[in-house]
């Protein structure tokens, strides 16, 4: 039994792709584009406008093609990373526009972005890296502008940076597609790669729900699939809002959407690597607001477990995900919850895994270490109990006998691989603890913050890797972050 069973059943799997078929088969998924729109109907789409209809023979014709796993490559790597079949890839926070700063929302600066950068990169959890984009745009050429961030990321990260993307933020819609692409083979020129024989950018694709793919975005997807590299696609539907009132009703739409996605990918290039999204949650009716932290946005995590299993596909879903406003209780509930759920589904890309709050909006800094040491528990409750002979230690209880100690010597390799060992939470008796000051959990985090920033340092480049992004570096990193 696969983990998701625990939470939905295949046959119920089968009925949300059956519902999604109904909807693309007689409801339809806007397309708005016209480039994209003739070359689904060259293969069958029924299309009335920007309308899009798909039958299900194209549908499974599409999924025939489907790659459960694909390899990843970087220069930062001495062998590919594999995504799919349960590789559980985590990144960090990304896209968030405020920070809370001791306790304090206010909007992120490019110091804070930079910081942001080198937490992550120094990460023992985090397996890829990625830059938000800079604030400051001041004497920044066009060409900085475009893929400053980018190529800042590949210079200074020790991790695969693969998410880097160029900022497509202003750039007119018909100039998106030659633009993303000048940026990937910018991209491609750095980690030395000729030619699509080696994916090294993975590209991100949100769906317009309700059933609608935006044109500036399905540019991207033509660049990225022409390219041969992988690209995701993720809706974040909001019930009562844009999506139904019902987590099967709301699974079934945007499973319409992705798949409209999936099939106009493969129609690009049959060969591309696709991830599987989805990061619907709920909708506080009270505020009118997207919510994150929420049982049913853990269930969305096993349900998009459950789709992306029947159709073959590696996914990407969940994250260290919250709606709280600072690093308190409610981040510490949510966030192991949604951790728990991402870890415990089996997902194989975990965006915004470390660090966000505020439904996605803002990062804390203190949260992003909470989170780190919440995937190691939980992927400690996913290794078990081990019960291999060696391992019960038969020798050690006659030895030691009744009213005796295993205390003796150096802590044992056994005991520091069979137990978990927190780096930051109290574990002192509370008398000590007390007597030491009453350290509080969050001064601990705010201190290992910036130590660990403090011990970043910057990767060794080669001259002629550094000649092909300098000119697209911002002038204020050329040297240094």
């Amino acid at each position: 039994m696969k983990n998701y069973e625990k939470y939905i059943s295949k046959s119920a799997i089968e009925k949300i792709h059956e519902k999604s078929l109904y909807i693309l088969e007689n409801i339809g998924v806007q397309v708005e584009h016209d480039k994209a729109c003739a070359l689904l109907k060259q293969h069958g789409a029924q299309v009335e406008g920007h309308l899009v209809r798909l039958s299900a023979e194209m549908v499974d014709a599409a999924l025939a093609l489907a790659k459960p796993t694909f390899d990843l490559y970087s220069s930062t790597l001495d062998k590919p990373l594999t995504v799919g079949g349960g590789s559980s890839l985590v990144g960090p926070a990304s896209s968030n526009i405020y920070i809370n700063d001791d306790g304090y929302i206010r909007k992120m600066d490019d110091h804070d972005v930079i910081r942001q950068f080198k937490l992550s990169d120094t990460s023992p959890v985090t397996d890829f890296n990625s830059i938000n984009f800079t604030v400051d745009h001041t004497h920044m050429s066009d060409d900085q502008l475009k893929y400053g961030n980018m190529v800042t990321a590949l210079k200074y990260s020790h991790k695969p940076a693969c998410t880097a993307r160029p900022n497509m933020f202003n750039v007119p819609e018909e100039q998106i597609y030659s633009e993303y692409k000048r940026g990937i083979d910018l991209f491609k020129a750095f980690e030395g790669i000729e030619g699509n024989e080696k994916i090294v950018h993975v590209g991100l694709m949100n769906t317009l729900t309700p059933l609608a793919l935006h044109g500036g975005q399905i540019d991207m997807a033509y660049a990225i699939c022409e390219a041969g590299q992988a690209i995701w696609l993720a809706p974040c539907g909001m019930p009562l809002m844009t999506a139904p009132a019902s987590i099967a009703g709301m699974m079934a739409m945007t499973n319409a959407e992705v798949l409209m996605g999936y099939v106009l990918c493969k129609l690009i290039n049959p060969d591309c690597a696709f991830i599987y999204g989805n990061t619907s949650g709920s909708t506080d009716m009270r505020a009118v607001q997207l919510t994150i932290g929420t049982p049913e946005t853990a269930l969305v995590c096993y349900v998009t477990a459950g789709l992306a299993d029947y159709y073959h596909l590696p996914f990407r879903t969940g994250g260290g995900l919250s709606d709280a406003k600072d690093c308190d209780i409610q981040a510490g509930m949510e966030s192991m919850m949604m951790i728990e759920a991402s870890v415990d589904c089996g997902a194989d890309f975990i965006h915004h895994g470390c660090g966000t709050i505020g439904a996605f909006n803002v990062i804390s800094f203190e949260k992003f270490l909470m989170d780190e040491e919440a995937y190691t528990m939980a992927r400690r409750m996913q290794h078990g109990v081990n019960c291999e002979d060696k391992l019960f230690l038969m020798k050690d209880i006659e030895k030691t006998g009744p009213r005796g100690t295993f205390l003796s010597g150096r802590t044992p390799k056994t005991y520091r691989q069979e137990f978990f060992m927190s780096k930051y939470m109290n574990k002192e008796d509370p008398n000590q603890w007390q007597n030491a000051g009453s350290k509080s959990v969050r001064s601990v985090l705010k201190e290992a913050v910036e130590a660990r920033i403090a011990a970043y340092t910057a990767p060794d480049i080669s001259g002629d890797r550094l000649k092909i992004i300098e000119a697209y570096l911002p002038d204020s990193y050329k040297e240094s972050i």
